[in-house]
């Protein structure tokens, strides 16, 4: 290592270009020796840094990406809680290798860093929809309505004032009374001003042909003839993606070294996925119990236990049956990785692996795998969840306010004279109905919240973190919506309520007793008149 280097004063200059800093860096690193310790290594983690600082402000994407997997695996060697091998130092040597070749790469632009979402805990962000409609009294109708569902509408009375207010904000959608004429002119203004996909439906006076055609040449996603059910609206603004985005997968990395498991972690993280890691294997069902996994990446070869004793363990939890489990490990023995998979492994990828090959394989799992088990664990009319899984996640919810000291909330919600619904409009007009309320507690709710369908009409919301008093207020804010929302039929327009019981833990025992009380909560809302909330007490047994 050069004097400048062990001293660990900035003889990487910011003036310096990218490709220098990775140039100085590699040489630094070569001259380390097996056995280094924290100290020797700290000041090329400071250049590693100063390295991803000007790849980010310089245009080198890639190479702040690489720098920034070499910062996070160095943490903990050179906070000596591992040691430094010959194996790791190869690792970073072939990852300096890359750097120094994209380097000499052209610069493209700056890295645009996306704003944060907000916090889980936070209610859902209502998304923005921009609405042009001439007819005030229409606009105004349809912005109540849309907003039921939990849409925020913003109005336009023309096309210039459409774009005056894309000018200052950007919606989720565009939803566009305008004439057939000025629809490709508008498209085009839209496109100037936005970048990227933004949906475009069209809400049109003709269903002919020719109309339709001048639509979808102008880039509209959707066409709905006027007078159009709005129902039919919010499923093409939902469908359109004009909702809250898709959770990222959570991966549990269970992985004996600190380092290897900071690579990967690192690796997925930069991929978009959340992960958990896992140093001691003991620990896993713990973990996976306190969080919704979508794949399990697992070392074969760990201490107390190997990968596959650990997966045969997992799967012998029945919730955990459908997770996939995938192998990492150096064993290239086809024989042994077959044994592997069959003891409970899904895939087996030999280290050393490639980051895009890791990340592909990954993600490719974890998407089959929830989309498989929505399919096991969703009712098919609403897509929430289904009468046993939405019980086994208010165990899973009680369990976890029990070890934490915290407190939970349990909801039980049933449509008011839904008999007289599908006797008098016909049973597709009651299944709308059902829909339209999954709809909306789950655009209302918040991310964290559970929501199923208990059955038939009725069903059934978890509600972490809220004590009586929250969950009954936020239930009664969805209420008096839902009761606003005009559902349509042949026979004309009508409104549903529903009625709702709500009890809590710790004041309700354990979760069988918390869902016997919110049921007899509901039957005395029933009793009281319905279309209310009526928290539990014990006054009500």
């Amino acid at each position: 290592m050069s004097d400048r280097a062990a001293r660990g004063d900035s003889h990487l200059a910011p003036a310096a270009s990218v490709e220098t800093l990775a140039a100085e860096l590699e040489r630094a690193w070569e001259q380390l020796r097996h056995g280094a310790q924290g100290a020797q290594l700290a000041p090329l983690q400071e250049s590693t840094r100063a390295l991803i600082a000007a790849a980010e402000s310089d245009g080198y994407p890639k190479v702040a990406e690489l720098a920034s997997i070499i910062d996070v695996m160095l943490a903990p060697v050179v906070q000596d809680e591992e040691p430094f091998t010959a194996e790791f130092q190869q690792i970073v040597r072939d990852y300096l290798r890359a750097l120094r070749r994209l380097s000499r790469q052209p610069s493209t632009k700056p890295i645009e860093r996306p704003i944060p979402p907000p916090a889980e805990n936070d209610a859902r962000e209502a998304p923005i929809v921009l609405l042009l409609e001439p007819n005030a009294t229409l606009a105004r109708d349809l912005q109540m309505q849309i907003g039921h569902f939990g849409y925020d509408v913003r109005t336009a009375c023309d096309v210039p004032n459409l774009l005056t207010v894309l000018d200052m904000e950007t919606p989720h959608a565009i939803m566009a009374a305008a004439p057939l004429e000025q629809l490709t002119e508008l498209a085009q203004e839209i496109r100037k001003r936005i970048s990227g996909k933004l949906p475009l439906i069209v809400l049109a006076e003709n269903s002919d042909l020719e109309s339709r055609l001048i639509a979808a040449r102008a880039g509209a996603d959707a066409y709905l003839v006027k007078p159009f059910d709005l129902h039919e609206l919010v499923d093409q603004l939902d469908r359109l993606g004009a909702h809250v985005p898709q959770e990222p997968y959570h991966i549990v990395v269970v992985e004996d070294s600190t380092t290897q498991a900071t690579y990967y972690s690192a690796i997925l993280n930069k991929a978009g996925m959340v992960t958990t890691v896992v140093n001691d294997p003991i620990q896993v069902l713990d973990v996976m119990n306190e969080n919704a996994a979508d794949l399990v990446l697992m070392d074969m070869y760990m201490p107390r236990c190997n990968g596959m004793e650990l997966a045969r363990v997992i799967r012998q939890v029945p919730r955990y049956a459908s997770i996939p489990i995938v192998y990492l490990s150096a064993e290239t023995e086809i024989d042994r990785q077959l044994d592997a998979m069959s003891l409970g492994g899904d895939d087996f990828l030999t280290k050393p692996i490639n980051p895009t090959h890791l990340i592909r394989s990954v993600a490719i799992r974890a998407e089959r795998a929830r989309s498989l088990r929505s399919f096991m664990v969703t009712d098919n009319l609403t897509g929430l969840l289904n009468h046993t899984r939405i019980k086994e996640q208010l165990h899973n919810e009680v369990a976890r306010a029990a070890r934490n000291g915290g407190k939970v909330s349990f909801a039980m919600i049933d449509i008011d004279h839904f008999k007289s619904v599908n006797d008098t409009h016909g049973h597709h007009v009651g299944d709308r109905v059902i829909k339209t309320l999954a709809r909306v507690l789950q655009q209302r709710l918040r991310q964290t919240d559970y929501i199923g369908r208990y059955g038939g009409e009725e069903f059934a919301v978890i509600l972490p973190d809220a004590d009586l008093a929250e969950a009954c207020q936020i239930l009664d804010q969805l209420r008096e919506g839902f009761a606003k929302i005009r559902q349509l039929s042949r026979s004309g327009v009508f409104a549903v309520t529903f009625s709702g019981g709500v009890a809590s833990f710790p004041a309700s025992g354990d979760a069988v007793k918390l869902a016997l009380n919110a049921d007899q909560a509901l039957y005395a809302a029933k009793r009281a008149g319905r279309n209310r909330i009526i928290p539990y007490s014990p006054d009500l047994a």
